[in-house]
């Protein structure tokens, strides 16, 4: 900067110097100014010319402001060369990363455009990058399922199960959440074997539990024909034993059958409108029948009179489960309150009791099968440890929730909440 105000100033006084001599002040000056204009025009378009392929023509020399400018332009460019190796490098640890990684990921962007893509995109989508680049994702999965997710903003994050473009018997398990921004992640895996394992299990259980039936129900029969008022004091003592132990097997293997069914969709839901207040007082009827049943006092509150549109038989064994538990796991003349209420979007079926509550850390996993919290207690209880996971799949086929709140020493809550899509008015009004 300073080489420039004396390059003017000494031009200036030179020119004025020899307009003295020659008598020529103001030409002189103005002389003196227009070649100094043009020196400095023809510097700026040297370096605009430089501006434009910087990496192949040399900056221009002049000190002054422009030679400070090309330093400063250097420094910058050499500082966004060395950020854009680095981010380079970034790109490409990332890019190798995710190529060795056995699910596919996609990159989209905004409007579900393909950015990016590993190898094994192209194994299990039948997406290809870089030939894929920028074509929209739903034009090359076509599943109604995945458009559902792809479309549905409030699905992100979600899960959902397709079959493979490539391979009608390959299963893929599909999630798509938030990336930088505007932008999406896609992520598909593999699941075939793992389903084929679980449909195997499913299976099993019922092929075993129907090669049980057959002989268990001969078994019982004969127990059924034997006396108690037998002359050996030996049978006398052992056949109510064998009746009780038969018929809680009896009640298993019905259950696992139940929950068989209802996992493989065996049985198709036969959805009609049923009348919940007088569904919940014939399972409270039937809760008077049950063998631990000890003068637990019932109160039934009907906060709304909607009706559901249901599988009432369905609806009728997961609600019967729950009130039969807290019969059998509450004291003698326990209260125990039966809810229909709504609550928020939902309707829900409500059972509270007084008992003696579930610690917190039991109840994430109370709905698996065979779970006890207290095992000798459920044993005395007579119960399969099946019941909450047949409640589980009865309301998973309705698009309804478990919901169980628990408190030591202070009970328990048992919630069936139904979508508002499946309650209708009272059709009696």
């Amino acid at each position: 900067m300073q080489w420039d105000h004396w390059r003017l100033l000494s031009l200036l006084s030179l020119a004025g110097f020899a307009g003295l001599l020659f008598g020529q002040m103001m030409t002189f000056l103005f002389l003196a100014t227009l070649v100094y204009a043009l020196w400095l025009q023809h510097n700026w378009y040297k370096l605009w010319y430089w501006l434009q392929k910087p990496k192949k023509r040399r900056s221009p020399s002049a000190e002054g402001v422009i030679d400070d400018v090309c330093r400063l332009i250097e420094q910058v460019r050499q500082q966004n060369s060395n950020r854009k190796k680095k981010l380079t490098g970034y790109l490409k640890r990332f890019q190798s990363a995710t190529a060795a990684l056995p699910d596919a990921i996609v990159v989209l962007g905004e409007f579900g455009e393909v950015d990016w893509a590993n190898y094994s995109a192209r194994e299990l989508l039948g997406v290809h990058w870089p030939r894929d680049n920028n074509v929209r994702i739903n034009n090359l999965i076509r599943d109604p399922a995945f458009q559902q997710l792809l479309e549905d903003p409030f699905r992100f994050g979600s899960i959902t199960t397709v079959k493979s473009p490539l391979d009608e018997d390959m299963q893929l398990e599909l999630k798509l959440v938030n990336y930088m921004g505007a932008g999406r992640l896609l992520i598909a895996r593999d699941v075939t074997q793992t389903i084929k394992l679980q449909r195997m299990r499913r299976d099993f259980v019922a092929n075993v539990s129907h090669e049980l039936k057959t002989p268990l129900t001969v078994l019982r029969g004969y127990l059924e024909a034997f006396s108690a008022d037998s002359d050996s004091e030996q049978w006398r003592a052992a056949l109510p034993a064998m009746r009780q132990q038969s018929e809680r097997m009896h009640i298993m293997i019905k259950d696992l059958l139940a929950l068989s069914q209802l996992e493989t969709g065996e049985k198709a839901l036969r959805r009609v409108p049923a009348d919940v207040a007088t569904l919940l007082q014939s399972i409270i009827d039937d809760a008077h029948n049950v063998e631990h049943f000890r003068d637990h006092r019932f109160s039934l509150n009907l906060e709304t009179d909607k009706w559901l549109i249901c599988d009432i038989d369905e609806v009728r064994s997961a609600v019967s489960n729950l009130i039969f538990n807290a019969v059998k796991y509450t004291p003698a003349a326990s209260q125990i309150d039966i809810f229909w209420r709504q609550e928020g979007d939902n309707f829900c079926i409500a059972v509270e009791d007084n008992g003696d509550g579930i610690a917190e850390h039991h109840l994430e996993r109370l709905t698996e099968r065979f779970y006890r919290v207290d095992k000798g207690r459920s044993s005395d209880a007579g119960g399969t440890g099946l019941g909450l996971a047949i409640v589980k799949h009865v309301l998973q086929r309705h698009g309804a929730n478990l919901n169980i709140t628990s408190e030591i020493g202070h009970g328990s809550c048992f919630s069936c909440c139904f979508p508002s899509r499946i309650v209708i008015e009272n059709i009696n009004v």
